[in-house]
Order: C-alpha cells, then sequence, then structure tokens
C-alpha cells in the first residue's frame, strides 16, 4: 500500500493492518510510533508480543500500563504521594555515620540530634531517641525498620562481606520474586535491600 493509498484509506475511517493486510476500522489499529503511516491491528500485535523474546522489556511494558491503570482510577491523586521515608533511632549518630557510610549512605544534613542520609537517591533518617532515661543505654533504643530497593541485592551483599561490614545477614531468594538480605545496625534498626530475581533464577 502507498503512502498516498495510506492516506485515503485513513481518511475514510478505514486503515490496512501492516502486519495481516486487513482493512479494518481505524479505532481498531495503531500506528507504529517509529514507522509512521504504518497501522497494526490488536490481534497481530498480541501475536507479535507472545513471540518476542525479550521477556524483562515486557515486563517492564506491564508494570508501566499497570501504573498508568493505577493513575487513571485514582485520577489526580497520584501526584499527590513522591515518596516516604523512613525515620530510624540512633542513640549515638556519629557511630550511625561510621556503621551505614561504607553501606552506601552519605550525610548530606545533621542538625541537633537529626541525620538525613542519601544513597543514589534513596534517603534513610535517624533521629536520637534512647527509649530510656539515660543517653549512654544503647540497649534501651526502640529499633525500627526499612525495606530499599535496590538494582542487584546480591552484588551489594557480595561487595558489604567482602568489606567485611558487621550486621549483614546472608542473602536469600524469596518465593515472593525478591533476592533480599538484612543490614542489622548497633542499635538494632533492620533494613532490608532487595531487587527482582534475575530470569531463570528459583527460590531455594
Amino acid at each position: 500500500m502507498t503512502s498516498t493509498e495510506v492516506h485515503k484509506s485513513s481518511s475514510s475511517g478505514h486503515s490496512q493492518c501492516g502486519c495481516c493486510g486487513r482493512t479494518l476500522p481505524a479505532r481498531r489499529l495503531t500506528e507504529l510510533m517509529s514507522t509512521p503511516g504504518v497501522y497494526i491491528c490488536s490481534s497481530c500485535a498480541r501475536w507479535a508480543a507472545r513471540r518476542a523474546s525479550r521477556l524483562p522489556d515486557l515486563r517492564r511494558v506491564a508494570r508501566r500500563a499497570a501504573h498508568d491503570v493505577v493513575g487513571y482510577v485514582v485520577g489526580d491523586r497520584r501526584r499527590t504521594f513522591r515518596s516516604a521515608i523512613p525515620i530510624l533511632p540512633s542513640a549515638d549518630l556519629d557511630r550511625t555515620i561510621a556503621f551505614w557510610r561504607p553501606v552506601g549512605f552519605e550525610v548530606v544534613q545533621r542538625f541537633d540530634g537529626y541525620l538525613v542520609t542519601h544513597a543514589d537517591g534513596v534517603e534513610l533518617h535517624f533521629a536520637a531517641d534512647t527509649g530510656g532515661e539515660s543517653s549512654d543505654d544503647a540497649a534501651a533504643v526502640r529499633p525500627g525498620a526499612a525495606f530499599v530497593h535496590v538494582k542487584d541485592a546480591l552484588a551489594l551483599w557480595k561487595r558489604l562481606r567482602s568489606a567485611d561490614l558487621a550486621g549483614v545477614g546472608p542473602v536469600e531468594d524469596q518465593d515472593y520474586g525478591l533476592r533480599e538480605f538484612a543490614v542489622t545496625d548497633p542499635d538494632g534498626n533492620r533494613v532490608r535491600f532487595g531487587s527482582p530475581l534475575p530470569d531463570g533464577a528459583t527460590s531455594e
């Protein structure tokens, strides 16, 4: 089909699928973004998706589609919330800095009794809190917990273990599709780091 024929067909409300060749109403076809003037029907799109071998890309498309659906359902409320930041207790802020810096969290702000740390855009905050009358009683601190998504949990775990960082637990593949490990700091705060299981990996 020539470009002139495509234009005439489109203006009449019908176009031809560039895959199967059927002429269908324009509402049942989608123009390929990378090839203007070429259309594909929903049946051929599904067939192409099934034939695609790059499954991780399809998963990303599916996740993005799910995100868009949620955004559509909740409307403008999707722009209300930007992030959640855990605030963990610390009996000794200097000790907290010394512990979390090797993990990758750098202090970007410090106030009286409060720390703001960043690592690749992720924030962990720490507040001076002993939970008891004595500020020297580390055992009196009420520990907190947090979960941090990372690109590669196994690579981070290996780096921390090779640095002989205390408090690093074993890395494990979970049946819900994540590879995780936990880091417990001197105040008992437990931060779990996790990433999606690689393709073909199975939980043990």
